[in-house]
């Protein structure tokens, strides 16, 4: 053999040549695979943001079924590398972002995935599918092929918790299921916010959502929110919210947040509120009866300005309505004055003693009583309208009425026996 023998710094370089090409190759067989695959979203996808959850064989029946999802919405795209597959990824894209934590938006690479295509039918690219609440059933889109149309048809199918507060149902919003955790949205928007609505489902049967609107001076002024949108944490008998301070366009910040206080948590004490408010249903009513019971908690140890109004029981043992009304409407209106209004009522025929001492005896009338130091009050001889009582409370906070001082603290009111559990109690 006649030729040279190859030195060992040759023998190294044609090693590291050898490595190199084994490299390329791979990268390139590497390529040729992620092509064939045709993932269009993820870390393989154009858009290496993307947020669309990809589903395989080994995921696909766990998302489809799984409890945790079975409440919302499920939005699956079922696709090929295809000229009509990749000038929708950027719409498709898009609806993931509007969509995140609301409505779960997935993708299936049917030239990966050909069992689960050939199991829903799929033979056009790509195809849209929507899995109602339920997880059973799909619909097919037909419509226009962007985000805005695809984003109105999917919301169709979407359904949410939460309820509408104004001042007439925020004491029963409060006193449903006593000792949980409510939780209200303030907003300045005419629709309930899809954040808002995507959060309900999630805490659906943990704990109940509501919607204030910016105009309901009742329930704003009541919780002294002045900011849109906020949201607060509340519960009867709460001496001060709970407000969010984070991102109001989280949505996995404000439901982590409103998770600590749902129905797992908050149901520590839960037996004693439930029992605390069946003992003393007055703490939750908007405008309570003024009883021996209730006297003290919603009138003489209150530090406030007690509005009475005597009138006669209706057939459901409560205060004519009519007249309810005209008190609760006021109470709504004055709930984030500077001065404090508790608004309750007497039972004029009952409480005959305390209604005359106060001159309200022909009902229905009212007056305001003051306790403390002295005992005072003031009445109005006006028949019992919005107009006139608000006339009358108007002058009342503008110290423009003639007070009449009661010697001896406030009249006796008819004694009442408290519930027979507290009597055991007490022996």
């Amino acid at each position: 053999n006649l030729e040279p023998r190859e030195g060992f710094a040759g023998k190294r370089a044609n090693s590291m040549m050898r490595g190199v090409l084994q490299v390329a190759l791979l990268a390139a067989a590497a390529s040729c695979v992620l092509a064939e695959k045709g993932d269009l979203y993820g870390k393989d996808g154009p858009q290496k943001e993307s947020i669309v959850e990809q589903l395989n064989h080994l995921n696909f029946g766990t998302h489809i079924k799984k409890p945790d999802s079975m409440s919302h919405v499920k939005l699956i795209e079922f696709h090929k590398d295809s000229a009509n597959c990749k000038s929708f990824v950027k719409d498709y894209n898009s609806l993931a972002k509007q969509f995140k934590g609301i409505v779960k938006v997935t993708a299936v690479n049917c030239a990966t995935q050909k069992k689960i295509c050939d199991e829903y039918g799929v033979k056009d690219y790509p195809t849209l599918k929507v899995i109602p609440p339920g997880g059973f059933g799909t619909q097919d889109y037909t419509g226009e092929r962007n985000d805005k149309a695809v984003y109105a048809w999917a919301l169709k199918f979407f359904s949410h918790f939460v309820e509408k507060v104004d001042s007439e149902k925020i004491d029963a919003f409060l006193n449903k299921d006593a000792g949980k955790y409510k939780a209200l949205l303030f907003t300045d928007k005419a629709k309930t916010p899809l954040m808002w609505r995507g959060v309900s489902v999630d805490l659906k049967g943990k704990m109940t959502l509501g919607v204030v609107q910016k105009e309901d001076k009742g329930v704003t002024g009541r919780f002294k929110v002045t900011k849109f949108p906020s949201i607060l944490v509340v519960k009867p008998g709460q001496k001060k919210p709970i407000k969010f301070e984070g991102k109001m366009n989280d949505i996995r910040e404000i439901f982590e947040f409103l998770n600590k206080y749902q129905e797992t948590f908050a149901l520590e004490n839960s037996a004693a509120d439930e029992e605390l408010a069946q003992k003393k249903p007055w703490l939750s009513e908007a405008v309570p009866e003024l009883t021996s019971l209730s006297a003290q908690d919603v009138c003489y140890g209150a530090d406030a300005w007690c509005v009475i109004v005597a009138g006669k029981r209706d057939a459901d043992g409560k205060l004519e309505k009519k007249v309810l009304e005209t008190m609760v409407a006021s109470k709504s209106k004055h709930a984030s004055g500077s001065v404090k209004l508790s608004f309750m009522w007497l039972d004029a025929q009952r409480e005959a003693v305390f209604a005359k001492a106060l001159g309200i005896e022909a009902s229905p009338k009212v007056a305001v009583l003051r306790t403390g130091k002295r005992t005072r009050y003031a009445k109005s001889d006006d028949e019992v309208t919005s107009a006139n009582l608000e006339k009358f409370l108007e002058r009342v906070l503008n110290s423009d009425v003639q007070y009449t001082n009661l010697k001896g603290g406030p009249p006796e009111l008819t004694k009442l026996e408290p519930p027979e559990d507290d009597k055991k109690k007490k022996k």
